[in-house]
């Protein structure tokens, strides 16, 4: 209870169950996709310019740019830009299709459970050089998939 108090937005106490605890997390990021956002924070416009680097890569969140390693810029469509932002912010973690659908699709949209391979695949064909055998975009059998990659995060 202290730490609803001190700012928490929730608790789950042990032993929980994991179905619970899902419900609990989606809520609060249903909750956080409301909330407008801060003054000077970089979703207003007024904040820092935030790029992160990987593999030669460079990704600018707030110019929404993409640049392989030569330097050339690389067009990606907005789902593909969600995702993209939601597998850098998470480098070397494994995102199951929950979860990637949660953080990327807006709070009213349907999404598909097999929409999230569709776009894996297509980034794939524009950050890998063999699609077919990804290096940078691994698929976790069972689990989902991973930016298998050091994540720089600049912000200017």
């Amino acid at each position: 209870m202290a730490g609803l108090e001190i700012g928490a937005d929730d608790y789950v106490i042990k032993p929980f169950d994991p179905r619970e605890l899902v419900a609990r997390i989606r809520s609060v990021l249903r909750r956080s996709h409301h909330e407008e956002p801060e003054p000077g924070s970089r979703n207003d416009g007024a904040g820092k310019n935030c790029t992160f680097t990987f593999s030669g890569w460079s990704f600018n969140v707030d110019k929404r740019e993409l640049r392989d390693p030569g330097s050339q810029d690389i067009d990606i469509s907005t789902a593909e830009f969600h995702l993209l932002r939601a597998l850098v912010e998470n480098a070397n973690r494994v995102l199951s299709r929950d979860q990637l659908l949660d953080l990327t699709r807006k709070h009213d949209a349907i999404a598909y459970d097999r929409s999230i391979d569709s776009q894996i695949s297509r980034l794939r064909k524009k950050l890998e050089k063999d699609p077919r055998r990804p290096k940078l975009v691994k698929t976790i059998r069972g689990d989902g998939y991973m930016l298998a990659a050091n994540v720089m995060r600049k912000e200017e």
